[in-house]
């Protein structure tokens, strides 16, 4: 019975343990010889030196390198470096979208972590190339010093109110989110809300950042597309910005890890990929007020918590996605 029993509690540190249970694995000794790690991503770089951090921590063994560029030229950056036989990433960090044209393109590789039985279904690919690891909710930001909580636009009549004319700013590449409104609206109504709403003489500037403290600071009195987690970093540093959502509402393609087709270290990789879809990544991604993508972690805001969230097939909209935005174009940046 005692020997059992020690059995038994030596069982439980083990599983109880990731490192320990990890180490039974076949990659992560073969990790051990490999030695590092080259992540191409998005992510800001701060956030990601801290992921980082704590994963060189747990795999002290592991080196880890990070090179940061916007979606559309690292996208371009990993398919003109694999057409040229030059396989230098192991693990690839960008949106949804591009990342399903890298499928397309065949430059993933699969690979179906065991931490993806946690992840909300709707940020898997159901062929187990790519997984989200956390995804951006868009809110209508507004300045708490122009705009009362009461005043706030609660639905898409009210954001075609003539007192906000010329007062709203929007980022001239957020395509994604008049999608979102499409799809929310349908197709003819969509149409027809945009076409109305472009003659509030929308104010466009580029990045969702910028955008963010242009509106703390005052120079709008409504953003469309505050990120949830800028809005959060903001609040928290005592920004006069707060934010409502249109419901329901529809979280962009998630910023989503995957394994290119030929990684120079395949077991390191599989190691970063666990690690950053496990409880711990997840956790040290939801201190920024990310919006994870696992079922077991509640977001950091209990209002995000609270929001009912919509339903969207992005690869169906993704097959379209040049009509969708010659069409932002020539409603919103044809209008300025």
């Amino acid at each position: 019975m005692r020997i059992g029993t020690g059995i038994f509690v030596a069982f439980l540190i083990v599983v109880s343990n990731p490192l320990i249970a990890g180490a039974q694995s076949p990659w992560v000794e073969k990790a051990k010889a490999e030695g590092e790690v080259m992540l191409y991503g998005t992510t800001q770089i701060p956030q990601m030196h801290v992921v980082i951090k704590h994963f060189e921590k747990k795999y002290p063994f592991l080196k880890v390198e990070y090179y940061r560029a916007g979606g559309e030229k690292l996208a371009h950056k990993i398919a003109t470096e694999i057409r040229a036989g030059r396989h230098l990433m192991d693990a690839i960090h960008i949106s949804g979208a591009e990342t399903r044209v890298l499928k397309k393109m065949g430059f993933l590789g699969r690979y179906e972590s065991t931490e993806r039985r946690h992840i909300r279904d709707i940020y898997k690919d159901k062929d187990g190339y790519f997984t989200g690891v956390y995804a951006n909710l868009e809110l209508i930001g507004y300045n708490k010093t122009l705009v009362s909580p009461e005043e706030a636009p609660k639905s898409h009549k009210d954001l075609l109110d003539p007192k906000w004319k010329g007062k709203i700013g929007m980022d001239p590449t957020d395509v994604e989110w008049y999608i979102t409104q499409i799809h929310l609206l349908g197709e003819a109504k969509g149409r027809e809300f945009m076409q109305q709403f472009a003659k509030q003489d929308i104010q466009l500037r580029r990045g969702h950042t910028l955008m963010a403290q242009l509106l703390a600071a005052g120079e709008f009195f409504l953003i469309m597309t505050l990120r949830d987690n800028t809005a959060y970093g903001l609040i928290k540093k005592g920004a006069p910005i707060d934010w409502v959502a249109i419901e329901p509402v529809i979280p962009n393609p998630a910023n989503s890890v995957s394994l290119p087709r030929r990684p120079p270290h395949p077991n390191a990789a599989r190691l970063w990929i666990d690690y950053v879809l496990s409880r711990e990544g997840q956790g040290v991604l939801r201190g920024f007020g990310r919006n994870i993508t696992r079922t077991d972690l509640d977001p950091l805001q209990p209002r995000i918590k609270k929001l009912k969230y919509g339903k969207i097939d992005w690869t169906h909209y993704f097959k379209k996605y040049k009509v969708y935005e010659e069409e932002f174009r020539k409603t919103f940046l044809k209008a300025n």
